[in-house]
């Protein structure tokens, strides 16, 4: 094994390379538009967070819960996940803050 000897600004220049090269790396993955997947009816059920059953999504389904795609010829359904994602998003609860503001607001343009 051999000791090699650097001084600190050749250590900060290789490092500041290094980092460099991250910070390049991951710049261009965020530039990046991210591509969509789908998902068949296990892999939408394993990606949403309660991990549903077969029965409880085919009923989203049925009541036009949930957005989905149905083939004509296989019948099979499939999930966009930017979709997905979106009707995740959907389902957000207002804080007590929240509803407390929106009902001041409320009074406030109500008494002018």
């Amino acid at each position: 094994m051999e000791i090699i000897t650097i001084s600190v600004q050749q250590l900060e220049a290789i490092l500041d390379s290094k980092v460099q090269v991250i910070l390049d790396a991951v710049s261009t993955n965020k530039s990046k538009p991210s591509e969509d997947q789908w998902f068949d009816l296990n892999g939408l059920i394993q990606y949403l967070p309660s991990h549903p059953k077969a029965q409880t999504v085919y009923e989203w389904v049925h009541k036009n819960i949930i957005p989905f795609y149905k083939s004509p010829e296989t019948k099979m359904l499939t999930f966009l996940k930017s979709e997905i994602d979106e009707f995740l998003k959907s389902g957000r609860r207002k804080t007590q803050n929240e509803k407390a503001e929106t009902v001041k607001n409320y009074f406030n343009k109500k008494n002018k």
